[in-house]
């Protein structure tokens, strides 16, 4: 191998698999196209995800399940190993565990001076005191500005003079394919989010008993693990009580959304601001911008950063089910503004979340150019 290539270490191992292993995974062939990767990962999908890409520059070292204090040890003499053996470039932490790690390390004094980034996904950093106190000098990203305006956060020491960066997710431009169809039929919109409180679904179900009056051909399809079920019980009480049963289907977790967004008129995304919300950035907003098709969301979080009101999109007020009825209904019966809001954000996607030109911003920040 080619002594000149920089390696860089991805701490990619969370026991579940979401958007950080998702947004981590799109990156990884361009990231390859620079540096030699070693990603130390837990959960069996993920792994699986990115073996497919496994060779010469790309390695990939299985760490310990669980967050006994057996496994975290485990974990820690395995990145001392490679660390000793490899001598990272630059290391990224792409969640909370692997910031958690990293602060031990810092703890431990692993022998680099290697820079570090730490990608902060969510709101549920329990321990970013410690790690903001141990790593001061790292490079500290997040998804959107959403994260950095967190009170917890800031209150901790998360701001200036710090080293932060919005950095936002990517998606894969292959399967980007823009619908110049009329609207679908059968009509619907999507929600594409887990049964939990935060993510707002029973407004959106509230909304949906105005829009039907005026659509009554149009269903409300929702996708999404039940991680709640008694919210989950909630929501199907709500939609009985609202006289809606022919009208929105509860259609369970789906691992490829590419042929729901592929038929939807409209996405939804009626996530809130109380805990663990708002959204760091939501994904699915340029998933669906993939395919061409506009979102109308609460003005909550990252939304509030990804949506320009009016031209790719709507954002809603939070909580305001009267609005969101409104833009959804505007939507579904203009099937041409539908394309034109739809086709802006295809080419937002295009332009700002292409994934070759957010590894470059990354590996700016972290790796020093290549000598010549």
């Amino acid at each position: 191998m080619n002594t000149k290539t920089p390696t860089l270490f991805i701490l990619s191992n969370m026991r579940e698999t979401g958007g950080a292993e998702q947004s981590i995974a799109t990156l990884i062939p361009h990231l390859m196209e620079r540096a030699r990767l070693r990603v130390f990962v837990e959960n069996d999908h993920h792994y699986d995800e990115l073996r497919r890409h496994e060779g010469p520059r790309l390695a990939l070292t299985r760490m310990p399940k669980g967050n006994a204090p057996r496994a975290i040890w485990g974990a820690l003499q395995t990145l001392r190993r490679f660390w000793r053996e490899e001598s990272p470039s630059a290391v990224l932490a792409n969640g909370h565990k692997g910031a958690f790690l990293l602060a031990f390390a810092g703890l431990m004094r692993f022998p680099t001076k290697a820079p570090i980034g730490i990608f902060l996904r969510d709101f549920n950093y329990y321990l970013l005191w410690l790690v903001l106190r141990v790593i001061p000098s790292a490079l500290y990203l997040a998804p959107s500005e959403a994260v950095f305006e967190d009170a917890r956060y800031r209150r901790w020491g998360l701001a200036a003079p710090r080293r932060l960066l919005a950095l936002p997710n990517a998606v894969r431009l292959g399967t980007a394919t823009p619908d110049a169809s009329p609207a679908p039929a059968p009509l619907y919109v999507a929600a594409c989010a887990r049964l939990t409180r935060w993510k707002g679904l029973h407004l959106l179900i509230s909304a949906w008993a105005q829009i039907r009056a005026a659509f009554p051909e149009a269903t409300l399809r929702i996708y999404g693990e039940e991680v709640e079920p008694d919210y989950a019980a909630e929501l199907r009480a709500l939609v009985q009580q609202l006289g809606l049963g022919d009208a929105v289907q509860f259609c369970g977790y789906q691992r490829d959304l590419s042929p729901v967004f592929a038929g939807a008129a409209v996405l939804a995304v009626p996530s809130l601001s109380e805990r663990p919300g708002p959204e760091t950035f939501s994904r699915i907003v340029i998933e669906a911008w993939a395919h061409a098709k506009p979102v109308v969301a609460f003005a909550a979080g990252g939304p509030r950063y990804l949506i320009e009101d009016g031209a790719d999109g709507y954002l809603v007020e939070e909580g305001n089910i009267g609005q969101l009825a409104e833009r959804i209904s505007k939507l579904l019966g203009d099937p041409a503004l539908c394309q034109r809001l739809g086709g802006h954000g295809y080419a937002k996607v295009r332009e700002q979340f292409n994934p070759e030109k957010i590894a470059g911003l990354l590996l700016k920040q972290l790796l020093p150019e290549p000598r010549a």
